[in-house]
């Protein structure tokens, strides 16, 4: 953990400082988000919220010139000794589409834990880069120097695909491997199948996680074999 902690207050301008700092001011400006509840929140397969359910809202503010900034808000659950209860992500970036089939996703993401005790610091910061074929096929690469506030490296790799059945109904697969051998000692894979059906505006997934038996030594009784339910409006 770190000895300091950031005011999360403070951070609340970095999701849009990018935006405003570098798009030009006659640029136009696109507005979104998303209201999620969810039966649990599984970050990379590991439960954040030990099984319970929890809402979820995220917004984003995003340039024609490809800049945006975001802000997501969820409760979590890591147990009355760290006190917080809460996890806000700030996220400043840059999304470009070129050779028409191909998209590139660049950002800076602070995950942050208001109310945390004096005496633990969560907040950590990672980049994170995706890249995406044909709005089907993506991989993506996370990398941190304090990965989940330990204050060493970790690499986080994903690869996942979407198989459209209808126009509103599709599956998607992920499976990704978290290197966390600087920070713990060890690492783990994990993998993902979801099915999601889309009424307008809303989404209703349904999730299975698994991940590897050394997910289970890392973080136990909120690792392994879980099923998720989640509806979402996007707004």
């Amino acid at each position: 953990m770190n000895a300091t902690a950031t005011p999360p207050i403070l951070l609340l301008p970095l999701a849009a400082a990018a935006l405003f700092a570098f798009a030009p001011a006659a640029s136009a400006l696109d507005f979104s988000g998303s209201a999620t509840a969810t039966s649990d929140y599984v970050f990379r397969g590991i439960s954040q919220t030990r099984g319970d359910a929890t809402p979820q809202l995220g917004v984003k503010l995003a340039s024609d010139t490809g800049f945006y900034g975001s802000l997501w808000a969820s409760r979590v659950d890591y147990g009355d000794a760290l006190g917080s209860d809460a996890e806000l992500d700030l996220v400043a970036g840059w999304n470009r589409t070129f050779a028409e089939r191909w998209n590139l996703d660049l950002n800076l993401t602070r995950f942050t834990y208001p109310g945390t005790r004096a005496t633990a610091d969560l907040d950590y910061n990672e980049v994170i880069a995706t890249l995406t074929l044909d709005q089907r096929w993506w991989a993506m690469l996370g990398w941190s120097e304090n990965a989940l506030a330990s204050g060493e490296r970790g690499v986080y790799a994903e690869v996942g695909a979407k198989f459209p059945v209808t126009d509103a109904f599709r599956f998607e697969t992920v499976a990704a491997h978290y290197d966390l051998e600087d920070a713990y000692g060890d690492s783990y894979s994990r993998a993902q199948v979801s099915a999601i059906y889309t009424i307008g505006k809303v989404d209703l997934r349904a999730s299975g996680h698994w991940t590897s038996d050394s997910a289970r030594r890392l973080f136990p009784g909120v690792a392994g074999s879980r099923f998720e339910a989640a509806v979402s409006w996007n707004f």
